[in-house]
């Protein structure tokens, strides 16, 4: 169920709790309504669809724990808040492993509730940001995974747009990682040569030798192992589009062959005599300054005006900040609808050391971490234990035992103090029990079953509590 907009629903049998809290978020300019049981209130979460629900747990004919369950099935979106007496505090804690975002005592503080669901109308509104971006990266995405929102990925998309139609020889500066490969396949797959071959070349992959076999074809018997005539990259790219990957890298014989192609629309494959006319447009990269290897002779200046119509430069991944948590977000859904992990969540401490790390490996580098972690994530959740240990390295360390939780965001600290608390409470009460699981659910007033998933979850053997 998609919701757009912030509302509120309050569930309480007792009218004094449920029209106080009703009135106090209403003053505080939220959108709530009141419902006296669980029935109707999935009659109105159905009918109308509420970003919050904050509900009593001891409820007659539906009861707030089955409440919860209902809620998650027909609208997983919805965050709920458990409102708890002092006796059934241990029943808010099993709230919470079955997903309910938190819970208040009774009589509730003013304060804590304000602040609870403040917290959730701030995460509900960055989730929308999100979803927006989302749709926002689509756009761009139709051709290739060359995505972004910042202002500077924004201009190289209007320049894009711009010369794409236009056929003229494009250079491409970066550094490795930032994408030169994805917008050249951007550029060529947007414009009228879209539908003719895009063929990729390594200039810094393959030696001087080959490499002008590769680009230009050769004639039969041109050297040793040349049975045949072989078409070059220039010819199968005929029509279509040349990405020259690392130009900087070809040498000073190759770049005056690449030349009279660029001038004249022609290759001469080597061991032959005859030139043959191609119409391949060109679209260079490299990782370095290419000017500047002008100045220092190390590429030819005729060359460098040619290729160099328009040059597009990738600023690295560490200079546009704003970009890595929207990439972030589109490498998650790319690789969770890959590997059929859709219910993987990823809480917002991984995004936040993302936006502190420095990505010298770029957005290729963000990918391969994406993918890592929806591969080996485990629990439905991405946390920060599950970044790869250079990332992990980097995180800040204290000499508290609990003192990482300076490290984490509000969400991620609080479920952290919770599972600490709940295993312990778990053993203890196994351990009282003498490890017998039924006496233990009733001590505890916890439902066998629930006992069985929170040994699970939390790796508990009879070896810890007998």
């Amino acid at each position: 169920m998609k919701i757009d907009k912030f509302k509120v629903l309050v569930v309480d049998d007792e009218d004094s709790i449920r029209n106080r809290c009703v009135q106090l978020l209403h003053k505080n300019n939220y959108d709530v309504k009141g419902a006296n049981d669980g029935e109707q209130a999935l009659f109105l979460i159905k009918k109308f669809g509420f970003s919050l629900v904050i509900t009593d747990i001891r409820m007659p004919r539906l009861g707030g724990i089955e409440l919860l369950e209902r809620i998650k099935e027909i609208s997983p979106e919805t965050e709920v808040v458990m409102i708890t007496g002092y006796g059934t505090v241990e029943s808010a804690v099993e709230a919470m492993r079955l997903g309910a975002y938190d819970y208040i005592t009774k009589p509730f503080d003013v304060d804590r509730l304000l602040t609870v669901v403040g917290h959730i109308r701030k995460t509900f509104s960055l989730k929308n940001e999100v979803d927006t971006l989302r749709n926002k990266l689509k756009e761009f995405s139709v051709y290739s995974d060359f995505v972004g929102v910042s202002e500077e990925v924004q201009s190289i998309f209007d320049m894009v747009q711009k010369i794409s139609p236009i056929d003229c020889n494009v250079l491409i500066e970066g550094e490795t990682g930032t994408g030169k490969g994805l917008l050249a396949r951007t550029m060529h797959a947007s414009s009228p040569r879209g539908n003719r071959p895009f063929v990729v070349v390594d200039c810094a992959a393959v030696t001087e030798t080959l490499l002008e076999s590769e680009l230009f074809g050769h004639s039969k018997g041109a050297f040793t192992g040349a049975h045949a005539n072989k078409e070059g990259y220039f010819k199968v790219a005929d029509k279509g589009t040349i990405f020259l990957d690392e130009i900087s890298e070809l040498s000073t014989s190759l770049q005056g062959k690449l030349l009279r192609m660029v001038q004249d629309h022609e290759i001469v494959p080597v061991g032959g005599t005859k030139p043959v006319k191609v119409d391949t447009r060109i679209i260079a990269a490299t990782n370095k300054n290419l000017e500047r290897a002008v100045k220092e002779d190390k590429f030819r200046e005729d060359l460098y005006f040619r290729i160099n119509v328009v040059k597009i430069e990738i600023p690295p991944l560490r200079h546009r900040k704003d970009d890595i948590v929207p990439l972030a977000h589109f490498f998650f859904d790319k690789f969770k609808k890959r590997f059929d992990k859709n219910q993987l969540s990823v809480d917002e401490g991984v995004l936040e050391l993302f936006q502190h790390y420095e990505w010298p490996g770029n957005v290729r580098e963000l990918e391969n971490v994406v993918q890592r972690m929806v591969i080996t994530a485990d629990q439905g959740r991405i946390t920060v234990h599950d970044l790869p240990d250079k990332m992990q390295s980097r995180r800040p360390s204290y000499s508290s035992e609990h003192a990482d939780l300076l490290d984490m965001d509000f969400l991620e600290a609080r479920k952290r103090c919770l599972d600490d608390f709940t295993r312990e409470y778990l053993l203890s009460a196994l351990k009282y029990c003498q490890g017998n699981i039924s006496k233990t659910a009733k001590e505890i007033r916890v439902q066998r079953p629930s006992i069985q998933r929170m040994l699970k979850r939390y790796k508990i053997t009879k070896e810890d509590y007998m």
